[in-house]
């Protein structure tokens, strides 16, 4: 099995955004609500509208883990409306998965969403993408905002702050915690 990593670059992100997009709603907000939010596939190929809507019909502003009920996302304002036009626009019911083939109206295979990543990262010339390239994404981003090693370790599921580490692609050596108060 090939290693795969994060898509550090921001512009990067940005082409597989714009590349995704051009190709298709459903792609873009795949993409772009795996990275957002490090949901693990088989959740995201199982998401239904019902999961991610609330009241009024808008979609939720906070996600969280389905084992850490403590960390909550917030998505951005911008995906919560990109993600509400795609369900109108694709006129689907609470039932319906989020992300469904287009021809069956079915689930998305892991195959067809590796599919779907892995040949626009090609398109766009970024190396070593997959499907686990999505949760390392939200990942490396999260731990580059400032959330400690401790709880993206709790959020993933993972046993230890090393295995967190070696997911990001972020050595030991090279963490380092600031604390600056200013009281």
């Amino acid at each position: 099995m090939k290693c795969v990593d994060p898509i550090t670059n921001y512009e990067d992100i940005q082409k597989m955004y714009i590349l995704l997009k051009s190709q298709s709603q459903r792609d873009y907000l795949l993409f772009k609500f795996a990275i957002h939010t490090g949901i693990k596939l088989n959740e995201l190929l199982n998401l239904t509208v019902l999961d991610v809507m609330q009241d009024q019909n808008e979609v939720i502003m906070h996600w969280e883990a389905c084992c850490s009920q403590e960390i909550h996302v917030v998505l951005p304002e911008i995906l919560r409306q990109e993600i509400k036009h795609y369900i109108e626009a694709e006129k689907l019911t609470s039932q319906d998965l989020l992300f469904q083939s287009k021809r069956t109206k079915k689930g998305l295979s892991r195959q067809q969403a590796y599919r779907i990543v892995h040949a626009a990262a090609q398109e766009v010339d970024i190396p070593h993408v997959g499907l686990t390239t999505l949760r390392k994404t939200f990942a490396y981003h999260t731990y580059r905002s400032g959330v400690s090693v401790s709880i993206i370790q709790k959020y993933l599921g993972h046993q230890t702050a090393q295995e967190t580490r070696k997911f990001i692609g972020v050595p030991k050596e090279g963490a380092h915690t600031m604390i600056a108060l200013n009281l």
